[in-house]
């Protein structure tokens, strides 16, 4: 199995774990790191409540020469000791051209590993699956390059993570773009990068332009592109130019077969923070997603403590619970026999309570029992029946059933203290009993001494009559 094979096959595992960089659950801090020739740009990422946010950019100028690469270790120690970054930090990079290659697609039998400059093993690939498509570009970095850029990271109490190549600060921002080539043409001070894209946004190449490839660079992109076009999609498409310099879009609007355009978003801060806040892959080096784990077992043992805890808490708590039940129902036993004495003794009471009512309700309205006392004494003998009597302060009503005998028995009887009887009518629920004796009476007034003595004599003769 190749390498290239084995690195396409990596790639398609290895994206998932380093996109979660930015919701990295282990160190709260990041630093990303663009060089160029004479220049080293710094951001620094730390991770809060709402997530990943720069607090700290710096840009410093770099010199040429032998002392290139201790002005960058140096630049790195101040920035890390001003900016108080925990040791092991994980560190990202972003290299130009003349570092960090790519080699475009080969074609048929012909791999992007073949035209390595240098053996396999002495080199560092990672295949640019931005597309999803294959076959994809290569890109590379000599192995010595990534043990320096390692040295310098380690010196300076940091962790290499990620490698990315300049190029790819451009890749989402040109995907959207129409176009058989897009072309872009980058300036940081007096250095001038090219990055050719496909028409999908894959990088095909990337390098650092030297000055006298600026003052030519119409053949120079034409023969960049001649190169290309064995390896990439014919077509008649004019290819996309965006130049970050104004004084390049007005010296190549008279080109012919390109169609020049100004790159507006062009600070590179924020180029540098999108493309690490993306899902773009770099030359991976030390994937994060292991600090990933650890801290996700870390954070499942911290869990299942805590789970254990509450539910050991969850089983005392029930005991005392089942306990205080268990004692409530012995209460309840042993109060058992009071609260049914307690009952009864109500029970009782209420009694008592009516009793006494009874008799004093007896005492207050003992006319109209004497009037139900008077209906009785004064009714007719059997076969006749008293079926309804209605007695208050000052009338009688009665009927029954029986004869005209019984009729004639009534109204030969008076009622002392109340009027002769008259005749009655009944009550619509007495109807169906249908009663031939239906008489009342109304108290008479103390006017009639007459009336009076008689209903005494009268009176007396009830008493009697009950008696009897």
């Amino acid at each position: 199995m190749s390498a290239t094979t084995q690195l396409v096959r990596s790639a398609k595992i290895e994206p998932y774990f380093m996109r979660i960089r930015t919701l990295s659950a282990g160190q709260k801090h990041r630093l990303v790191l663009s060089l160029s020739p004479h220049s080293l740009s710094l951001l620094h990422f730390q991770r809060g409540v709402m997530g990943w946010k720069r607090v700290h950019a710096k840009t410093l100028n770099l010199l040429e020469g032998d002392e290139y690469l201790s002005q960058i270790q140096n630049s790195i120690a101040q920035c890390f000791l001003e900016w108080k970054l925990p040791s092991g930090t994980f560190a990202y990079w972003i290299l130009a051209g003349d570092i960090l290659g790519v080699i475009p697609p080969g074609h048929g039998e012909v791999s992007a590993s073949a035209a390595l400059p240098f053996s396999a093993s002495d080199t560092r690939t990672q295949p640019d699956t931005f597309t999803g498509c294959q076959p994809f570009s290569l890109m590379w970095m000599h192995k010595d390059w990534v043990a320096e850029i390692e040295r310098i990271s380690a010196q300076c109490h940091l962790q290499l993570a990620e490698i990315f190549s300049r190029a790819q600060l451009f890749q989402n921002h040109v995907e959207k773009l129409p176009g058989r080539l897009k072309i872009v043409v980058e300036q940081v001070t007096n250095v001038h990068f090219l990055h050719i894209f496909n028409t999908g946004g894959m990088v095909l190449r990337t390098r650092v332009l030297e000055s006298s490839e600026v003052a030519a660079l119409h053949s120079v992109l034409q023969a960049e592109i001649a190169g290309l076009d064995s390896k990439t999609e014919s077509g008649n498409t004019p290819s996309i130019c965006l130049f970050t310099s104004a004084e390049l879009v007005n010296k190549a609007a008279s080109w012919s077969n390109f169609d020049v355009h100004s790159l507006k978003s062009s600070i590179e801060d924020e180029l540098i923070e999108k493309l690490w806040r993306s899902d773009l892959e770099g030359i991976v080096i030390r994937p994060t997603h292991g600090t990933v784990v650890r801290d996700m077992v870390l954070l499942s043992v911290g869990l299942a403590v805590v789970g254990l805890i509450g539910i050991g808490f969850m089983a005392w708590h029930n005991e005392k619970l089942e306990q205080k039940i268990d004692e409530g129902r012995n209460q309840v036993r042993k109060d058992l026999p009071n609260v049914e004495t307690a009952k009864n003794l109500k029970a009782r009471t209420l009694l008592m309570a009516e009793a006494v009512s009874a008799a004093k309700n007896f005492r207050e309205k003992d006319e109209a029992m004497a009037a139900f006392t008077l209906v009785l004494a004064n009714f007719p003998p059997a076969p006749a029946t008293l079926i309804y009597v209605r007695t208050d302060e000052k009338t009688i009503a009665f009927a029954g059933l029986g004869s005209d005998e019984s009729v004639k028995w009534l109204k030969e009887r008076s009622f002392p203290g109340y009027e002769p009887l008259e005749d009655w009518v009944t009550p619509d629920f007495l109807e169906s009993s249908h009663p031939v004796i239906h008489f009342k009476t109304h108290k008479s007034t103390p006017d009639n001494p007459a009336t009076n003595s008689a209903a005494s004599s009268t009176a007396g003769a009830a008493s009697r009559t009950v008696a009897q």
